[in-house]
C-alpha cells in the first residue's frame, strides 16, 4: 500500500536507519537525523513535492521523496529507500508516480554503487543508467590561493547569451536538467566561470549556492582541450571566488563522471575528498 506522508514522525526513524546503511542507502547522506528531518519537511509542505511510504501488512518498507515540474514534464527522486523485496516495492512506487505523472521523464537519482539490490533491479528492468559518478566534497572551505589567470571570467546575466551556446553543446547530450534555459532562470543561485582563449569559450564550471552549502553541477571542457590543465584552473578559480564571496562554506559537493580521470585528479588536488559512487537512472512514466 502506498501512502502520502504528512507526519514526518511516521517515517523519520526508518529513513535515518536506511540512509546510514551502504547496502540500502540513497543520496543525500545527511550528517544527523535532525538534518534529515529538516530535509524531508521541505517535501511535505510543497505542492510540487511528495513524500510517499510503502507499507506491506502494516509494516513500513519503503520511502520515496520526489518532485515534479509540470511545464517540463520532469520528475526526480531525492530519496529512494527500500527494505525487503526491492522489485515489488520499487514497482509500487513507480506505478503510483506514473499514474500521477504519466508521460513525464522520471529520474531516479543518488543510487549508491554499493546498493546492489537497487542497481540489479534497474538493470534487469532495462531502465537506462544515464550517470555513473564519484561524489566528492570539501567541508568548511578555507582560503584558497589561486594564481591569477586572465583566461577565466565569471558569467553573469549580461553575457549569458554568449555563453549559452557552449553550455548547451555539453549539457543537452548529457540530458542535464540545467540546460542553458533552466540555468538562466536560476542564474542568481549559481556562480558560473568560463575559460576563454582567442575570444572562444573552451571550458566552464558552474556551482549552485544553497544557504551554507554549494554543489558543483558540471565542468565542461571541449574535447580537444581536455587534460591540458584547464580543469584545474577552473576548479581553483571557482573555489577562490566562492570563498571570497561566501567565506567558509559548510560543504561543497561535486559529482564527477567515473571516466573523467583528469577532472577527478584536479578536484582531489584542490582539496576535494572522495565519498562514494552513485548512479542515476531514467525512464518515461
Amino acid at each position: 500500500m502506498i501512502k502520502i506522508i504528512c507526519n514526518i514522525e511516521d517515517v523519520i526513524d526508518f529513513a535515518w536507519e536506511l540512509s546510514q546503511d551502504n547496502l540500502n542507502a540513497s543520496y543525500p547522506r545527511k550528517e544527523s537525523i535532525i538534518e534529515l528531518k529538516k530535509y524531508i519537511e521541505k517535501f511535505v509542505s510543497d505542492d510540487s513535492k511528495n513524500v510517499l511510504a510503502c507499507y506491506h501488512q502494516g509494516v513500513l518498507c519503503g520511502i520515496c521523496l520526489y518532485f515534479w515540474i509540470t511545464d517540463e514534464k520532469y520528475a526526480q527522486t531525492k530519496v529512494f529507500l527500500i527494505r525487503g523485496d526491492y522489485e515489488q516495492i520499487a514497482e509500487e512506487f513507480i506505478n503510483y508516480i506514473s499514474n500521477q505523472l504519466s508521460g513525464y521523464q522520471f529520474f531516479i537519482t543518488g543510487i549508491p554503487f554499493t546498493n546492489k539490490n537497487a542497481n540489479e533491479y534497474f538493470k534487469e528492468k532495462n531502465i537506462e543508467c544515464i550517470e555513473a559518478s564519484i561524489v566528492t566534497r570539501i567541508c568548511n572551505l578555507e582560503f584558497h590561493t589561486n594564481q591569477r589567470n586572465d583566461c577565466v571570467e565569471e558569467i553573469n546575466k549580461n553575457i549569458f547569451e554568449e555563453y549559452a551556446k557552449f553550455h548547451d553543446e555539453h549539457a543537452i547530450p548529457l540530458e542535464m536538467y540545467y540546460n542553458a534555459k533552466n540555468l538562466k532562470r536560476d542564474i542568481d543561485r549559481f556562480r558560473i566561470f568560463a575559460f576563454r582563449h582567442d575570444e572562444e569559450i573552451y571550458g566552464s564550471i558552474f556551482a549552485k549556492i544553497v544557504k551554507e552549502d554549494a554543489e558543483v553541477f558540471g565542468l565542461f571542457i571541449d574535447e580537444k582541450y581536455k587534460n591540458k590543465g584547464i580543469e584545474s584552473i577552473l576548479i581553483n578559480k571557482m573555489l577562490t571566488q566562492l570563498y571570497n564571496e561566501f567565506g567558509a562554506i559548510k560543504e561543497i559537493v561535486y559529482f564527477i563522471d567515473e571516466n573523467s580521470t583528469d577532472e577527478l585528479n584536479s578536484a582531489l588536488a584542490a582539496g576535494f575528498e572522495v565519498q562514494a559512487k552513485y548512479r542515476c537512472y531514467k525512464c518515461i512514466l
